[in-house]
């Protein structure tokens, strides 16, 4: 009976605990009380959140076992078993902050070597998890792009939902809005050539941030932003090199240098290098490139930080007018895909240099300011023959050469300060700035256009690649430097953001007012036009969980036309770009926050749409208004610590709303896809004699697309690729095969004499090893 009633108080009182509540206080590293910070049980509907006090009390529970989980935006997050809390005593928790929230500009590089990207520095300019962000951001980090051996913008996009190429160029389709050129480095604008893609290498992740940025960013393209974060400095010590080689003779070396500069740990550096050749699978596509990017940071004390980088890029190939087949073909296929308009003595160069310095001062525990500032130089030259969008006949067409030395240069500066404070129980995050933008473009150019100047017709089925006598051609168009090409704007911008959080609820507020100028010569002299615009921006986010964030966000956008374009040579000048986005989402972390998901509904309305003269190659035209509806899903991270995936799929139905022309009205916009998809999928083998061995298989889906040509469409294609990987202490080897089936494919283009096609089966074999 004695122990009958003993083994009945042990039962009772472990009831008793089970039934009992636990609760504590929440701090930081300073002791300061921490509101707003989740606390919940693991895998259960148990959880509260701290008051202004940093204090903590959940319901009652059952449970004696499980993991007690405490995370805060912008804080290390800490796990605790249940059963090793102390009983009948208060908590006392400190969060250690997270080196995301302490840099709002990225001065230190990403440790994690992840498919999934974990926080943006750009789309809020407050370090932000990706989660608490009321837009859509997609981000592809490195380890993905080393995985698929992505090389180049257009290879990268794929794993994107609602992204694809418009044509071969540095040229994309982003939620059925074309977006060329309109890159970000470190969040600051950029002057990269619309002719060759970015070699991203040289970068740590590639962010999409879908939807009009001009809140942010000032003009940018209504379907989304590309922003390049560059590899920053490590405080450990890395070296890594690779050599690799593959189809059409590709050859590509890359070696990745990280550390410390001194034993002071203040000093640390960084230092990328590479070079790539190829001779490419189409005709007279031979190029050659290399990259010299070095990055320094400072940090002299805790407070202060400091980061330079400077990145130099040479490319030198012909470039690709792509194919051309006789006027209103059928089939596409009856000229080879491989044909080129090119001749033997064309070429293009083009040399890329920039530098970016970024500077972060934290003045007290609730205020810091930050400063960024890029210089941006593009050279070009350019010799080329090319169509001329005349049809001489079913087997020749009308050609033009356009020789060509111009340059573009971007300046641009953004400070802003950053407050913390609470007004109660709410919490705010203000951010208060201006930047200013400062882009210039000029060029010497002379044209000759047909068989009247020297040069001859091309010959569909029987294309002349020789030497041309450049030299006897007449000049029927000359265009000198400082004279009708030179064009300058400037922005300056004023913005105003607040992040405000209450309980499970963040509200974004913004508003910026931008003024726009552009500098043009006209007879000498020059002549500016002034255009303004106040951009809102206004976004919600409720935690239904820990894990899961809904979200909706509408924002406006507004874009002076390309000042390249907006000239009368051109058929200018034009209306400016604007646009008004209303989305809504929800965002999820899953298994323990190593995998992350986003699911987003949109509408993007936008008026005076820039597109090609089908008839005249030298003439745009404007549209009234464009609209782009869709659903998207992005999914991405680490299932177990075998299994890494990412996936992707977009529906977008991007329409013609107003024109001149009443049958386009209703029409799908030109290389817009309704459908597009991607996967890619990583097992690699962690413990046994197979140790070390990994394999990756992944697929991309483009549905149709039609083009600035009536009747001509681009068939949907669905590639596959697959890649083994074996690593062995310090050193990698992998092999990447890409369109495993041969598909035949146009990835985008204009019309019929001037089409893209895809690259045919290829591979890649890659040798790294750490030093």
């Amino acid at each position: 009976m004695k122990k009958i009633f003993t083994v009945f108080l042990l039962l009772l009182s472990i009831h008793a605990f089970a039934q009992s509540s636990i609760s504590g206080k929440v701090t930081n590293e300073a002791n300061q009380p921490l509101p707003f910070v989740n606390v919940a049980i693991k895998n259960s509907s148990v959880g509260t959140i701290t008051d202004e006090t940093g204090f903590f009390k959940l319901p009652p529970t059952n449970s004696t076992s499980g993991i007690l989980l405490i995370s805060c935006m912008g804080y290390e997050s800490q796990a605790i078993s249940l059963q090793q809390l102390p009983q009948k005593e208060q908590l006392h928790i400190t969060l250690i902050e997270r080196a995301t929230k302490l840099q709002q500009v990225e001065i230190i590089g990403r440790k994690s070597e992840s498919y999934k990207g974990d926080y943006t520095f750009t789309a809020t300019k407050t370090g932000m998890p990706l989660k608490d962000v009321p837009q859509s951001v997609a981000t592809v980090t490195k380890e993905l792009m080393l995985d698929q051996q992505a090389t180049k913008l257009g290879e990268v996009v794929q794993n994107v939902s609602g992204v694809s190429q418009f044509t071969a160029y540095n040229d994309l389709t982003i939620r059925g809005f074309r977006s060329k050129q309109s890159h970000l480095v470190n969040g600051l604008r950029t002057a990269f050539s619309f002719w060759a893609q970015p070699n991203v290498n040289i970068y740590e992740k590639v962010e999409v941030i879908k939807g009009p940025a001009s809140a942010m960013f000032a003009n940018t393209r209504p379907g989304g932003t590309v922003n390049f974060t560059t590899k920053k400095p490590l405080q450990v010590e890395r070296k890594q090199a690779s050599f690799g080689v593959g189809s059409f003779n590709t050859v590509n070396t890359n070696i990745d240098f990280t550390g410390p500069i001194d034993k002071s740990d203040k000093f640390f550096y960084r230092l990328n290098a590479g070079y790539q050749s190829s001779d490419g699978f189409r005709d007279m596509q031979e190029s050659k490139s290399f990259y010299l990017a070095p990055s320094f940071s400072f940090i002299p004390t805790e407070n202060s930080r400091f980061n330079v980088d400077i990145v130099y890029q040479n490319d030198d190939q012909r470039l690709d007018r792509g194919q051309a087949v006789p006027d209103q073909s059928t089939d596409l296929s009856v000229t080879s895909r491989t044909n080129s308009t090119a001749k033997t003595n064309d070429f293009m160069n083009l040399a890329n240099f920039y530098m970016t310095m970024s500077y972060n001062q934290k003045i007290s525990s609730w205020l810091s300011f930050n400063t960024s500032y890029i210089k941006f130089n593009m050279n070009g030259g350019l010799g080329e023959h090319r169509t001329n969008r005349k049809f001489i006949s079913d087997q020749e067409l009308e050609m033009r050469y356009v020789h060509r030395d111009e340059l573009e240069n971007a300046d641009n500066i953004s400070s802003y300060f950053v407050a913390e404070a609470n007004t109660g129980a709410i919490k705010h995050t203000i951010l208060a700035g201006l930047d200013y933008s400062l882009k210039t473009y000029d060029k010497s150019e002379w044209v000759a256009i047909g068989e009247k100047d020297g040069v001859d017709n091309y010959k569909f089925f029987a294309p002349d690649n020789g030497f041309a006598d450049i030299d006897t051609y007449n000049r029927s168009v000359e265009i000198a430097r400082n004279g009708s090409a030179y064009t300058q704007n400037h922005t300056i911008g004023y913005y105003i953001q607040d992040q405000i959080q209450y309980n499970k609820l963040q509200l974004l507020l913004g508003l910026r007012k931008e003024f726009y100028t552009d500098t043009r010569l006209e007879n000498g002299q020059e002549q500016d036009k002034n255009q303004t615009a106040l951009l809102p921006r206004i976004g919600l986010v409720f935690a239904l969980t820990p894990q899961i964030n809904f979200y909706g966000t509408y924002t406006e956008g507004f874009e002076p036309q390309d000042y390249k374009l907006n000239t009368e040579q051109n058929g200018g000048p034009f209306d400016p770009l604007k646009s008004a986005m209303f989305e809504v989402g929800t965002k999820g972390e899953f298994y323990d926050g190593k995998l992350s998901a986003t699911i987003a509904a949109y509408q993007i309305n936008v008026d005076n749409v820039l597109v090609k003269d089908p008839y005249d190659p030298d003439k745009l035209e404007q549209r009234g208004g464009e609209t782009s509806k869709g659903v998207e899903f992005d999914l991405s991270g680490q299932l177990t610590k075998n299994f890494n995936l990412t996936a992707n799929y977009a529906y977008n139905h991007a329409s013609i709303t107003a024109s001149d022309d009443p049958s386009e009205i209703g029409r799908q916009k030109e290389n817009a896809p309704y459908n597009q998809g991607g996967f890619w999928l990583k097992y690699q083998v962690v413990s046994g004699k197979a140790k070390g061995l990994g394999f990756g298989f992944g697929g991309h889906y483009v549905g149709d697309r039609l083009t600035n040509v009536e009747g001509l469409t681009f068939e949907n294609y669905t590639l596959f690729d697959a890649g083994i990987y074996y690593q062995l202490d310090k050193m990698r080897v992998s092999a990447n095969l890409k369109n495993i089936f041969d598909q035949e494919y146009y990835i985008g283009g204009y019309g019929y004499d001037r089409l893209f096609p895809g690259r045919p089966r290829n591979f890649m074999v890659n040798l790294s090893f750490k030093i």
